[in-house]
C-alpha cells in the first residue's frame, strides 16, 4: 500500500506541473513552451556552421563563383587555380577580376558589397598562390591526388599547398605524405619551399590562421614602412651630400675664374712691361741713328744744334753753312 501510495502520489505531482486547472500547458519546464528548442543560442549557431561547412566541397568549387575547379584546363600548361592565404580555392580569372572591381569600387568610392568580393586577406595579386595538383594519367578529369602517398585530395585529408615550388612540378601534397620525407627531399623535390598554406582549413583552424596571417601582414606592413623611411632618408642625406657638392663646386669654380683672372691680368700686365720695353728700345735705337745721321750731315748738324754751338762757328763758317744750304 506504501508503494502504491508513492506513485500515486508523484503521477499526481508530475501532472500539476504539467497541466494546470483549466487544462492550458503550464510554463515551468521549456521542452512544453512553443518553439522550444528550435531558437538559435551559442552552441546552435557554432553546430549549424559546423554542418555547412564541408571540406569536399571547399576543395571542389571556386569559393568566389561557386563552379568546379577541376574541369578547367589550360592549354599551355599553367594553372588556372589560386589560393589564398587562408587556403581558399578560386578560378584565377575569378580571383583578378574580384580584384580589379575591388579597386575601381575604391576608386569610385562605391564601397558596396556584392556577391563575387574577395577577402581582407587578399591585398594584391602576390597574396595569390598559383595551385597545380597532381592526377594521375587514366584520371585526369578526376579528383586530384598527393603525389608523395597517392591518396585522394577531396578535402577528406589535410591537402598543403608547397609555395612556390618547382615551375611545372604539382605542389599539393597531402599533410600525411609531406611527414614521410626529409626537409633536403623535399627541397630537391620541389624546389625552394617559402610558405606552406592549408587548403580547405576547418573553421577552428581557419581562425587561428586568420590570426597567423593577419601578423604576417602587419609584419610586412612594419618592414614596408620601416624601409620607406629609410630609403626617404637615404634620398635626403644624398640630396644634401649633393648640394653640398654642388656649393662647394660652384665655390672651387668661382676660386678657379679668380685664379684665371689674375693669371690673365698678370699675363697682360707682363706683356704692357714688354711692349714698354720694347717701345723703348726701339725709341733709343731710332733716336742714335737719327744722331748719327745729324752728325755725318753738316747742314743738318747745323739746323739740330743749339744756338751756343751756332755762335761758336767764325763768320766764314756760318757763310759756308749758308750756301751749303
Amino acid at each position: 500500500m506504501l508503494y502504491i501510495h508513492r506513485i500515486a502520489t508523484k503521477l499526481s505531482a508530475n501532472k500539476q506541473e504539467i497541466m494546470g486547472g483549466d487544462g492550458g500547458v503550464i510554463a515551468s519546464n521549456r521542452k512544453y513552451m512553443r518553439g522550444a528548442g528550435t531558437a538559435d543560442k551559442t552552441g546552435d549557431l557554432n553546430r549549424h556552421a559546423a554542418q555547412k561547412f564541408s571540406a569536399q566541397e571547399v576543395m571542389a568549387t571556386c569559393a568566389l563563383t561557386k563552379s568546379p575547379l577541376y574541369t578547367t584546363t589550360v592549354a599551355s600548361g599553367a594553372s588556372s587555380i589560386v589560393a589564398d592565404p587562408y587556403g581558399c580555392l578560386y578560378h584565377k580569372e575569378a580571383a583578378v577580376q574580384a580584384l580589379l572591381t575591388r579597386k575601381q569600387q575604391h576608386g569610385t568610392g562605391n564601397s558596396s558589397a556584392s556577391n563575387n568580393t574577395i577577402g581582407p586577406q587578399v591585398r594584391r595579386l602576390a597574396d595569390l598562390y598559383e595551385v597545380r595538383f597532381y592526377r594521375e594519367e587514366h584520371r585526369i578529369h578526376g579528383d586530384p591526388t598527393c603525389p608523395i602517398s597517392g591518396k585522394a585530395l577531396t578535402g577528406s585529408i589535410p591537402a598543403i599547398l608547397l609555395v612556390p615550388g618547382k615551375d611545372g612540378i604539382s605542389n599539393v601534397v597531402s599533410e600525411s605524405g609531406l611527414a614521410q620525407i626529409s626537409p633536403e627531399e623535399l627541397e630537391a623535390e620541389y624546389g625552394l619551399i617559402r610558405k606552406r598554406v592549408r587548403l580547405a582549413p576547418n573553421l577552428v583552424l581557419l581562425e587561428k590562421i586568420k590570426e597567423h596571417v593577419q601578423q604576417e601582414q602587419d609584419k610586412e606592413d612594419e618592414e614596408r614602412r620601416k624601409a620607406k623611411k629609410d630609403n626617404k632618408s637615404k634620398r635626403k642625406r644624398d640630396g644634401k651630400g649633393k648640394r653640398n657638392n654642388i656649393s662647394s663646386d660652384k665655390k672651387k669654380r668661382k676660386a678657379d675664374k679668380n685664379d684665371d683672372k689674375n693669371t690673365e691680368l698678370s699675363r697682360s700686365s707682363n706683356n704692357n712691361r714688354n711692349i714698354k720695353a720694347s717701345l723703348s728700345s726701339i725709341g733709343k735705337e731710332v733716336q742714335s741713328r737719327v744722331d748719327s745721321a745729324i752728325q755725318q750731315n753738316s747742314v743738318l748738324s747745323s739746323l739740330f744744334t743749339n744756338k751756343s754751338a751756332l755762335s761758336k762757328l767764325t763768320e766764314k763758317e756760318k757763310k759756308d753753312n749758308l750756301f751749303a744750304r
